[in-house]
């Protein structure tokens, strides 16, 4: 009976194993999708990191293509990239080197394919390491990066905005020495060194607040070029109200007086004018100045005819009247004075006899 009793128990527990075993099997089913996949219905999650994943899963997040390139940066980003779309993807690290290579074009690729040659002669996988010191060691080599940490050494705001120089400033961080590690080791020195760079107006306002978080320097940075471009605009707006004020005192009393250079450009053409119609008189009048009727140049000025605009003395003006400049008879010119006399009277084309 005992005996009887041992195998009947020895019975159940084997029905209570097998139970045991079809609900587990059914529970990791329900995990899987169509595609044989993790659906991440498992608390742990950990099935799919240990199985192989299919290129065309990966391909889905559509990683970057790299052809190649001459500029150091670009081929830093690109790595950057494929990187960030293997976590996403939670590619297996066995993989990565073979989903990364996958999307290698051009001369990148025909690159790939003869280091591959040599890093496979024992026909195993290639550690992602491995790769990424080759892929730097061609597209991004120690002589560009230290360009890079010497640029940011030599960095300076200039003439750019902060938004700007900040921008530059974290770019070049990511290839510095200093600038690796734990973030809060070298935060203070970022921050020194971004004040450093400042121009004057701007440093003179930043350094005193001793700030030694980056992200907070640069909005306060900010906030300071700011305030700064509005108070060089208000002091370019009383300049120009203390000038035009300035203007307003000096213009003559009693004239309308009109702002933007008119009043002087009047005064000008009204000078030069003068010029022009005292130059004009001397020239007629054969330059005779001073030595002809013993009159100044002040007196010519005066004497000026209003009817000829020349200036012919004490004598009549016989501008259009016809009459010879010679005799003083009517109806025919003095070159063809039939007395024989040619007298040359001053500030007209005897010539012709009378002005045109």
């Amino acid at each position: 009976m005992t005996t009887m009793n041992a195998v009947a128990e020895a019975v159940r527990e084997a029905a209570v194993a097998a139970a045991r075993a079809v609900d587990r099997l059914g529970v990791r089913n329900g995990n899987e999708n169509e595609h044989g996949e993790d659906s991440g219905n498992n608390g742990n999650n950990l099935g799919h990191l240990e199985r192989p994943m299919t290129l065309a899963t990966f391909l889905k997040v559509k990683p970057p293509k790299f052809k190649g390139t001459l500029v150091a940066t670009d081929a830093d980003n690109w790595f950057l990239a494929i990187e960030r779309s293997l976590r996403a993807q939670h590619v297996p690290e066995g993989q990565h080197v073979e989903f990364a290579t996958y999307m290698l074009e051009g001369e990148a690729e025909h690159w790939w394919q003869g280091i591959q040659r040599l890093l496979q002669q024992d026909e195993g996988d290639i550690p992602w390491n491995t790769f990424k010191d080759e892929f730097y060691k061609k597209y991004f080599p120690r002589a560009a990066r230290d360009a890079k940490e010497m640029e940011l050494m030599q960095l300076k705001q200039g003439n750019t905005t902060i938004a700007e120089y900040a921008r530059k400033f974290d770019d070049l961080c990511r290839f510095s020495k200093i600038c690796q590690g734990n973030p809060a080791d070298f935060e203070e020195w970022k921050c020194l060194k971004f004040e450093g760079g400042l121009r004057e107006e701007l440093m003179n306002s930043v350094v005193p607040l001793e700030i030694r978080n980056f992200a907070e320097l640069v909005n306060k940075s900010k906030l300071v070029e700011e305030c700064s471009k509005k108070a060089a605009i208000a002091r370019a707006d009383r300049r120009e109200a203390s000038r035009r004020d300035l203007i307003q005192n000096l213009a003559p009393q009693g004239r309308n007086f009109k702002f933007n250079g008119q009043f002087d450009r009047q005064n000008r053409n009204q000078r030069n004018g003068n010029f022009l119609a005292r130059n004009n008189g001397n020239y007629d009048n054969n330059n005779l100045g001073e030595e002809e009727g013993g009159q100044s140049q002040q007196t010519q000025d005066i004497s000026v005819c209003s009817r000829c605009g020349k200036d012919h003395g004490n004598r009549a003006c016989r501008y259009g009247t016809h009459t010879c400049f010679s005799c003083g008879e009517y109806g025919h010119i003095s070159r063809n004075c039939p007395k024989g006399l040619f007298e040359i009277q001053p500030g007209h084309n005897n010539k012709e006899g009378f002005l045109p």
